[in-house]
């Protein structure tokens, strides 16, 4: 009779690599619809920025899209409210005609701004509206605030990038909750929102003329989807 054949050794399981979720800025807000008009204007009315334009996105790289809002040059998509409380202002002449702003171009954005979830996206813009708004006219208590930047970015959809010209990767600002559901976790909102409160890190755009007038920085989130970019700006004025 022949040897039955020898056993075969017994399997090692593979090691498993420890993996570290990594946050996306196109998971979806599940709690805030996209705004119609109404709310839309409901929401910039609350958080009262300098400056909040949508623009058509023609293009693959959105950069240029941007620049074409902040250059003042596109109209809302959707006929939607548009806030820009320097319009009609004599500063803006032919050597400023984007005042206070001036480093628009495409590739000037390129090297001012980066990437950011969604939640960084609104606590930014929370933040911004909340202590440089213009003239301050925002509205509302903070969490009031909060709900209008939810909404104000719900309008861009579950897919869209965002990003700023503040510097948002430092340890006092951290986005480590993979979900972009802001309106759950109260006290862990409020963490984030206290991570914000920091000596800011901002790449400006402000035109020198701007600067003369005690505009001492500028500070953006930056908002696209598959067919419309949007800017918010708001201003720390001495």
């Amino acid at each position: 009779m022949a040897p039955p054949p020898p056993a075969e050794p017994p399997s090692v399981p593979a090691p498993s690599i420890p993996s570290r979720p990594v946050p996306s800025p196109s998971v979806p807000s599940a709690s805030v619809p996209a705004p119609d008009a109404a709310a839309w204007e409901g929401a910039l009315d609350t958080l009262g920025p300098w400056l909040a334009a949508v623009g058509p996105r023609r293009h693959a790289d959105w950069l240029q899209d941007v620049s074409a809002v902040l250059r003042l040059d596109t109209r809302d998509p959707r006929g939607w409210h548009t806030v820009d409380q320097h319009a009609g202002s004599s500063s803006r002449t032919p050597q400023a005609p984007y005042y206070p702003l001036a480093l628009v171009d495409a590739h000037h954005l390129d090297h001012h701004l980066e990437l950011i979830t969604r939640r960084e996206a609104a606590m930014l813009l929370t933040r911004h509206c909340a202590e440089y708004g213009g003239s301050g006219l925002h509205r509302g208590s903070e969490a009031a605030l909060r709900a209008a930047a939810r909404t104000a970015l719900a309008r861009f959809g579950p897919a869209a990038e965002f990003a700023t010209n503040e510097d948002p990767l430092t340890d006092e600002f951290v986005d480590d909750d993979p979900i972009d559901d802001l309106s759950g976790d109260e006290e862990r909102s409020a963490e984030t929102a206290e991570r914000c409160r920091r000596t800011l890190a901002v790449s400006c755009l402000t035109h020198p003329a701007a600067e003369r007038d005690g505009y001492i920085l500028d500070l953006g989130v930056v908002a696209a989807s598959e067919t419309e970019v949007g800017v918010f700006w708001n201003y720390f004025i001495d």
